[in-house]
């Protein structure tokens, strides 16, 4: 069961890469996709192959991560951004714009726009872990929760600030509910480096996040501090998704359903979890983004078609008791 479902999710993957090579914005025929010539060739081989290979690289880091976190928080509804990294990212992203837009000292920040919101989003994530730090994960989580809602609401006032001041500027909330568009081969490099780490940490490690799932109890006894092992895994999982968050927005619910459509297709320990939900959310996002530009002539952002698949999957989960949030 586990080999043929193995078998089928690399067929996906493999039919949902040819598709994000022929398919976005512009439609590239097939016999250019084998022998590009003109302008054929500069948009596959400086456009699509760099954007499609950005949203395989994002699409495993965030199942990978929300896998791993719902190990570790023993909770099957966390997602990545539950340390407040995505909120923290859009502050950092809307802040250039409002310098800009104000004309007000280091609007020339602007330019540098991807690392201030991989910096605010790695703050919001430092802020989570000392609210928690000695409370349990418990305490992680909600200080997650409260960090978000704070830099969520700055994110509103600026936003409704640009928009009286500024109502001819176009609204930010497509970047802030994922885009993952013209993003060049220097995000790949760093993407697939952070992908790599991440991939490598949680199959190394993933004895270790099994026996975290458990029970702390029997983690202490083996010498384990889970407090400390969530720490470590919050803190990097944040940096890694972070990146994400800097150069395509907060792609919302895929963290959160592709770990969970994997164990029920497959279950098994993290080191299959990982492995699987990593295959499974790079197909999802490349057919998610091959819909998002140009299947309908207009842009749709990323969330929107990712809610509207996720949310049916998990009132299902739901009403089936699938996932039992009473024992959390």
């Amino acid at each position: 069961m586990v080999r043929l479902s193995g078998i089928f999710l690399i067929i996906g993957f493999i039919i949902s890469f040819l598709l994000g090579l022929i398919y976005g914005d512009v439609t590239i025929p097939i016999s250019e996709i084998f022998h590009p010539s003109g302008v054929y060739a500069y948009i596959l081989l400086n456009i699509r192959l760099p954007t499609l290979t950005v949203a395989i690289l994002i699409g495993a880091i965030l199942s990978t991560s929300g896998a791993v976190l719902q190990m570790l928080l023993r909770n099957p509804l966390v997602d990545p951004y539950i340390s407040g990294t995505a909120s923290g990212g859009a502050f950092g992203a809307v802040i250039t714009y409002l310098l800009l837009m104000l004309n007000l000292p280091f609007s020339w920040i602007i330019y540098f726009q991807p690392f201030v919101a991989f910096f605010t989003a790695t703050l919001a994530t430092l802020i989570t872990i000392m609210i928690g730090k000695k409370s349990g994960y418990l305490g992680l989580v909600i200080g997650g929760v409260l960090v978000s809602f704070i830099f969520s609401s700055l994110v509103t006032v600026i936003l409704s600030v640009m928009s009286a001041k500024y109502p001819q500027i176009p609204p930010l909330t497509f970047w802030l509910l994922g885009d993952i568009s013209v993003v060049g081969w220097f995000n790949a490099i760093i993407l697939s480096l952070f992908a790599i780490l991440l991939l490598y940490f949680s199959l190394s490690n993933s004895r270790l996040i099994d026996l975290l799932s458990i029970s702390d109890e029997i983690s202490y006894s083996q010498g384990v501090n889970p407090n400390k092992q969530r720490v470590f895994w919050l803190l990097f999982i944040s940096l890694v998704v972070a990146y994400c968050v800097s150069i395509a927005g907060i792609i919302g619910f895929l963290g959160i359903i592709v770990p969970h459509i994997i164990r029920r297709l497959i279950g098994g320990n993290t080191s299959q979890l990982v492995m699987y939900s990593s295959l499974l959310g790079s197909t999802i996002l490349i057919l998610s983004n091959i819909l998002s530009h140009g299947i309908f002539g207009y842009f749709i952002p990323l969330t929107a078609l990712l809610s509207i698949m996720g949310a049916p999957i998990m009132i299902f989960a739901l009403v089936r008791k699938d996932v039992n949030v009473e024992e959390y």
